[in-house]
């Protein structure tokens, strides 16, 4: 009802209600774990960035409404996006459960089992999403465009112009070559994988628990189309050390593929660029 309300009034009101509202979830539910997202009474949640981080949330926005046309996966809803001349805010639908880093060191094997195979059922969802308007081995945002991909953001020094967003690139061999850096010249010899719709940042803290299962996969500004082996070393990049998640990880992509040897270039990347 809020959120419906909300579309009638002038944007500069609306984000004065959301100051309100993120002043009031802080005060209610604690500040949240996420950099600069705040959860909100209603059901939702607000998420901000600065303007010139606009696309971000513009992706993050985006991305959720192509999984949910075509999936079952579960997502937020998204419900707004907006700008003023410093910040952007995306207004979305809260979703149950408990953030899987919670819990996971108390689950049972069986418990593993099961979000195993949740997992894989909706990456496989996931994997299927089709893609109209854009090249098939483009490398790019979920919505088509610029991609932002903190892995890669790292490995670059900052250039103002270009900020945090990368050009599409025009296949995986393209890809690569952002990958690269001089001192593995060498390190990518390997194409021919599938592009298809990627998460990008599978990890204990955008997987939502609730009565034993999965109830919800957040975070979606890293989404995009990328090569199908990109989910998996994500997933190990993100989390290094925690070697019960990173076994579960290693169980969920076991039927997608063999990539071992993606892997074992991206930790040299790492090695050298971090």
């Amino acid at each position: 009802m809020i959120a419906s309300m909300c579309r009638l009034m002038p944007v500069s009101f609306r984000i004065r209600i959301y100051h309100f509202l993120s002043s009031l979830g802080s005060r209610v539910y604690g500040s949240s774990c996420g950099l600069r997202v705040q959860q909100l009474p209603f059901g939702m949640y607000l998420k901000t960035k600065s303007v010139e981080d606009h696309q971000a949330l513009k992706i993050e926005f985006g991305a959720p409404q192509l999984v949910r046309s075509q999936t079952q996966v579960p997502v937020p809803r998204p419900l707004y996006l907006l700008s003023d001349t410093e910040t952007s805010y995306m207004l979305a639908a809260t979703l149950p459960g408990q953030r899987l880093g919670s819990y996971i060191d108390i689950l049972s094997d069986h418990d593993l089992d099961i979000l195993t195979h949740d997992m894989q059922r909706y990456l496989t969802q996931l994997r299927s999403i089709s893609r109209h308007g854009t090249p098939k081995y483009e490398i790019s945002n979920a919505i088509g465009g610029k991609y932002y991909d903190y892995r890669i953001i790292a490995a670059h020094d900052y250039d103002k112009e270009r900020g945090d967003f990368f050009e599409p690139c025009t296949d995986e061999e393209d890809f690569n070559n952002i990958l690269r850096t001089p001192a593995l010249p060498d390190g990518f010899d390997s194409t021919g994988h599938n592009i298809g719709f990627t998460h990008s940042d599978i990890n204990m803290r955008n997987v939502l628990m609730h009565n034993g299962r999965i109830s919800g996969i957040a975070d979606r500004e890293n989404s995009g189309w990328f090569s199908d082996c990109w989910e998996y070393t994500k997933a190990h990049y993100v989390t290094k050390l925690h070697k019960r998640w990173l076994a579960v990880v290693n169980r969920i992509f076991e039927i997608f593929g063999d990539f071992t040897l993606d892997l074992e270039i991206e930790r040299r990347l790492w090695g050298y660029c971090f």
